[in-house]
């Protein structure tokens, strides 16, 4: 599991799973949520629950015509309750007298019965209960009693305390401020992470996910009870739709990577559908991210050899000097597969921060064969509002809600990865389409529909965040946006192009995008080399640099294994880019006068540089809290260091060596 988040980049078609995004963020507010309510807290919370089951099932099982099923049977804070009408003209009965009763189960089990299934927690009070019970007893008649129904027997609970600590409310938060402070952030500056979109995330978002009527509405009320909910995914599906010029968009995936693969299934679907399953061949550039080789496989796409000796699975499209795709070798590919072909999947604008100027003429070459064209949408801050995909022949993408559409994810996720796709796919996509009937917003099933890829919309409240987005930059904005993120990128490139080499190495002259790759001198390495540092450490090395001037390290190592690829995004002002890239050069000038700086970079952060790979062998999976651990203070803060001159910190780290 901790590995991983960056197996795909390293084992691509052999990686395990095709999941790149984590949940360490939630994790972290779950952890949180323990330590405020304590071991009582918690036993409360746990307890509450059933109490509350128990007492309205003893009621109900003695209502004329209801009954418990599987009375005999113990059960923790949920029953299912065997009705003499069916539960659906309950649930209507329920919702006019202002209830959500529970979920209609009827036909799950073998029984022909209507079956209602009611689930209680530590939110609901005595007074919702009674109020239950009285609603039950108003349509067919009074409790006659309390019935004695089994619990849990002893031997299969807890007998002992979990052990967990309680702490005083204003001290976790004290705690966890704390903790937050010593991340660097785009609050406070430059973040240059390439391929992550690290932007600034408007505070007003997080508000706006977080009003009530958002986050008490349960996944599964009735339509009519979530029609602002239900608008709300509308005008997402109506400003997508505006943006890419796809017809249609799932909610559903909660990451990039589940994007993709719903959208490989989705091509699975329609060549089925049309009588050509026998496409097995899926094109992606070597240069892709590595979740597209990951997702293939996962699709089904699975190198092998066939029975009558041909290849068949992932086949990859050579890369031409200058990052694109290679042209000859593509028409080679579509010349040796064609009618095999099921899709291509390609990164546009790709990892070199380079646009894919011949995607239109592979798309078509593509949809000649008879495949499909998958366009990785991980980038897509550098090209929205401005390229509609479908026009380009894209077939399906992914959006980042959580890179381009302002979604929070550093820290680790959540993440989420809506799907837009073309008039070919609209009626296959997973979940439901939100149609707009007169006055009310309605979920429809396509006719042709792949299943759910996940319960409900999707991360709801990434979808309120990002509507939140969407209004405040207007359409003019979100072209602004792009605009804007890669007029930063070309600006950095332009000042650092003239100090370090970047590549690939033939694409001088070409126009990068939202993002860029600096690598250093074959000089500078050899310098380094002779410093005690190998070679294959170098580049790694010089990302922990950036830690000692404030800034979070660029994406060292991918794609290129010698390369530092460096994202601006349109978060920041002229000031601040200015102070990023004379931080940048002061780096060039460090290791190339005194290369050892290297041997303990980071010197400023609470602990020193971690053996990731170690730390991620020797996992610590359970530890036992007495206290809140103690917190390494930054030897210096970033932001102490964001305030600070740069040539003061170069000469705090030249003291250090």
């Amino acid at each position: 599991m901790v590995m991983a988040t960056r197996e795909q980049h390293i084992r691509k078609d052999k990686a395990t799973s095709n999941i790149c995004s984590n949940q360490a963020f939630i994790a972290t507010i779950a952890g949180a949520a323990i330590l405020a309510r304590g071991e009582a807290g918690m036993a409360a919370c746990c307890t509450a629950g059933r109490d509350r089951a128990h007492r309205v099932a003893a009621q109900l099982h003695t209502i004329p015509g209801l009954k418990v099923c599987y009375a005999q049977q113990a059960f923790w804070n949920e029953f299912s309750l065997m009705l003499p009408e069916p539960a659906a003209a309950v649930l209507a009965k329920g919702r006019t007298a202002g209830l959500h009763l529970g979920v209609d189960i009827t036909g799950r089990t073998p029984c022909n019965c209507s079956l209602l299934k009611i689930s209680f927690s530590d939110i609901q009070t005595d007074a919702d209960t009674d109020r239950l019970v009285a609603f039950f007893e108003g349509l067919y008649g009074k409790a006659t009693g309390s019935a004695a129904l089994p619990a849990v027997p002893a031997q299969l609970l807890r007998s002992g305390a979990v052990g967990l600590p309680s702490f005083p409310l204003a001290e976790l938060k004290a705690y966890y401020s704390k903790l937050g402070e010593l991340n660097v952030s785009p609050d406070t500056g430059c973040f240059p992470l390439g391929s992550c979109t690290m932007k600034y995330n408007p505070h007003i978002n997080d508000w706006a996910a977080g009003l009530p009527g958002f986050t008490a509405l349960h996944p599964q009320a009735p339509v009519e009870d979530a029609q602002g909910a239900l608008e709300l995914l509308w005008q997402i599906q109506q400003w997508m739709q505006a943006i890419t010029g796809l017809p249609g968009l799932t909610t559903q995936p909660v990451a990039g990577a589940q994007g993709e693969l719903v959208g490989l299934k989705l091509f699975q679907a329609y060549h089925r559908h049309h009588g050509q399953a026998h496409r097995d061949i899926m094109l992606i550039p070597s240069s892709a991210h590595g979740t597209n080789f990951a997702t293939a496989t996962t699709a089904g796409f699975v190198n092998r050899q066939r029975a009558d000796g041909a290849p068949s699975g992932i086949v990859i499209l050579k890369s031409a000097p200058d990052g694109r795709v290679d042209q000859a070798d593509f028409d080679a590919k579509i010349a040796q597969y064609g009618d095999r072909v099921a899709g291509m999947m390609v990164t546009n604008p790709n990892t070199s921060g380079v646009f894919e100027t011949d995607f239109k003429r592979m798309a078509d070459a593509v949809h000649r064969a008879g495949g499909l064209v998958y366009m990785d949408g991980a980038n897509m801050n550098a090209i929205a509002g401005w390229v509609n995909l479908d026009q380009l022949g894209v077939d399906a993408v992914h959006n980042n809600l959580h890179k381009t559409w302002t979604v929070p994810h550093g820290g680790g996720g959540p993440g989420d990865g809506i799907v837009g796709v073309s008039a070919r796919l609209v009626d296959f996509l997973p979940g439901y389409q939100i149609e707009k009937q007169g006055d009310r917003f309605v979920p429809v099933r396509p006719k042709h529909s792949i299943g759910s890829f996940h319960r409900h919309w999707g991360n709801f409240a990434h979808k309120v965040r990002v509507y939140s987005y969407l209004l405040r930059l207007g359409h003019a904005g979100v072209q602004r946006m792009s605009a804007m993120s890669v007029l930063a990128s070309r600006y950095l490139f332009n000042r650092l192009g003239k100090q370090f080499p970047s590549l690939p190495t033939a694409a001088d002259g070409v126009p990068r995008m939202h993002e860029f790759i600096l690598t250093l001198t074959e000089e500078d390495f050899k310098r380094i080399e002779a410093a005690g540092i190998p070679r294959a450490n170098i580049i790694s090395r010089v990302g922990k640099l950036f830690l000692d001037f404030g800034f979070h390290a660029p994406t060292v190592a991918f794609p290129e294994v010698f390369g530092l690829m460096i994202e601006p995004t349109e978060s920041y002002t002229k000031d601040e880019l200015d102070r990023f890239a004379d931080a940048v050069v002061a780096i060039g000038e460090l290791i190339r006068s005194n290369p050892e700086v290297l041997k303990s970079a980071p010197r400023f952060t609470p602990v020193d540089r971690v053996d990731e790979v170690a730390a991620n062998r020797t996992l610590v999976l359970s530890e036992h809290l007495t206290a809140l651990p103690k917190i390494n203070e930054n030897r210096l803060s970033p932001v102490l260091l964001n305030a600070m001159p740069i040539a003061e910190i170069k000469a705090r780290i030249l003291v250090t060596v």
